[in-house]
C-alpha cells in the first residue's frame, strides 16, 4: 500500500503512456495466493487512443503479455446475449413481456414447471424474458450460490465439456430449484441461470447453435476477427491468450464450458472495443432497443445497477454501461465522452481494490 501511495503521488497530474505503464506493473504480483501476472488496458476517447498498455508475463514464468492477446471475457459475454435478444424482439420473434415458459416448456430436461419455487410454490410460468435478462427472475445461481460444491465438482475433472443439459442437471442436483430468492420481478439476484434459459431460447428462435447466432449477428458482421464462443466452436486462429487465474490456479487449463451464454466468449480489447462502439451507434440494435438495455434500475446496496445485460458504472464521474467478467474483465462505453475502457487484469480475486484503481487511470490519462 505504501508503495502504491508513493507511485501515486509521484504522478500528480495527466499521465503518458510510460507513467501508466509504471502503475500497471506496481500490480503485477507474482508469489502470493492471488496473483497477477499480466495487465492489458485500453482506454479509447472520441476515436483517439488514449490507454493501450500490457505488462506482465501471459502466465508465471511465460512470454511477455501484449495488448493485442485474446482473453476469456466471462460474463461480459451477457451483453452479447442481450444484444442478440434484442434483435430477435425487433425482428419480430419475441416481446420482452413475454414468459419465458411458453417458448421453452417442451425442453424435457428443463422440467420448468419446477424450475422456481418460492416458499413451496411454482412460479415459473410467471418469469419473462425481461426479467431473465436483468436478473429479477429470482432464480438461484449454480455458480454463485453453490460456489464451493459446484468448483469442487469442476475440479474432480477439470477437462469435462458441458453442454447446457449439464449445467441445468447440477441446478436440479444441487437444489436450487427449491431455493428461488424471491417471485419473479420482486427483487434482484445475479443469476447465470438467467442467461442459460435466454441462450437456450435463442437457439430455439434461430433454430442453430449460440455459437453460430453470435458470429452470424454480431462477430461476422463486425469482422471482430479475435472473438468466438470457446469449446463450442473452434478458435479462429492461433493468437496468443493471456492466462487467467482463480487465486493460484491457472483457469485456462480448465473446460470453461459451463460458461456459455453468460460467459463463455473469448476476445481481444479491440473486438471489444469495436462491439461496443457499434452497440452505441445503432450497427447492432435500434435507438430504441438500446434505450431499453441501458435503462437501469438499483440492485441492492453498495451495488451497482442494472439494465439488460449491462452494469451502469461511474469512472472519473463519467456514466460507462458494461459489462464485468468473473476472471478480472470490464468492457464499457460512455456515450457522453465516446469513451471505451475495457482491462484485464488476469486474477478472478485480486488483493487490491480493481475500481479505485481503475479509476485513477481513467481520470488521469490523457
Amino acid at each position: 500500500m505504501k508503495t502504491l501511495i508513493l507511485i501515486l503521488s509521484m504522478f500528480p497530474f495527466l499521465m503518458n503512456a510510460q507513467e501508466v505503464s509504471k502503475l500497471l506493473e506496481v500490480k503485477l504480483i507474482d508469489n502470493t495466493e492471488s496473483p497477477v501476472h499480466g495487465i492489458s488496458f485500453l482506454i479509447e476517447r472520441n476515436g483517439k487512443v488514449i490507454v493501450n498498455k500490457a505488462v506482465g508475463k501471459r502466465q508465471k514464468d511465460g512470454d511477455a503479455v501484449q495488448i493485442t492477446d485474446q482473453f476469456r471475457i466471462a460474463s461480459s459475454t451477457k451483453t452479447f446475449t442481450a444484444t442478440v435478444i434484442l434483435q430477435l424482439e425487433e425482428e419480430g420473434k419475441l416481446s420482452l413481456s413475454d414468459n419465458i415458459y411458453s417458448y421453452l416448456k417442451d425442453v424435457e430436461y428443463l422440467r420448468l414447471d419446477d424450475f422456481h419455487f418460492y416458499k413451496n410454490a411454482a412460479f415459473a410460468k410467471a418469469i419473462s424474458i425481461q426479467q431473465l435478462l436483468s436478473h429479477k427472475s429470482g432464480l438461484a445461481d449454480v455458480f454463485n450460490d453453490k460456489q464451493e460444491a459446484f468448483f469442487e465438482r469442476v475440479m474432480q475433472n477439470p477437462q469435462l465439456q458441458y453442454q447446457p443439459k449439464e449445467v441445468v442437471d447440477l441446478y436440479f442436483e444441487f437444489g436450487l430449484h427449491k431455493e428461488a430468492k424471491f417471485k419473479p420481478r420482486e427483487g434482484w439476484h445475479y443469476s447465470d441461470m438467467n442467461y442459460v434459459l435466454l441462450g437456450l431460447l435463442i437457439e430455439k428462435l434461430d433454430q442453430k447453435p449460440l455459437a453460430q447466432s453470435i458470429r452470424e449477428r454480431i462477430i461476422k458482421p463486425l469482422d471482430l476477427k479475435d472473438t468466438y464462443l470457446e469449446y463450442y466452436e473452434k478458435a479462429r486462429d492461433n493468437k496468443p491468450r493471456l492466462h487467467q487465474y482463480v487465486g493460484t490456479i491457472d483457469f485456462n487449463s480448465v473446460n470453461t464450458s459451463f460458461d456459455w451464454s453468460g460467459g463463455g466468449l473469448v476476445s481481444t480489447h479491440q473486438d471489444l472495443a469495436t462491439f461496443i462502439k457499434a452497440l452505441f451507434n445503432g450497427k447492432l440494435i435500434s435507438e430504441k432497443s438500446l434505450q431499453k438495455m441501458i435503462s437501469t434500475e438499483e440492485t441492492f446496496e453498495n451495488h451497482l445497477p442494472y439494465g439488460l445485460g449491462v452494469y451502469e458504472s461511474v469512472y472519473n464521474g463519467q456514466t460507462f454501461y458494461g459489462h464485468y467478467g468473473f476472471f478480472g474483465t470490464y468492457i464499457g462505453y460512455c456515450p457522453e465522452t465516446k469513451t471505451v475502457l475495457s482491462y484485464c487484469t488476469s486474477q478472478a480475486m485480486p488483493s487490491f481494490n480493481v475500481y479505485g484503481f481503475v479509476n485513477y487511470i481513467v481520470e488521469n490519462s490523457r
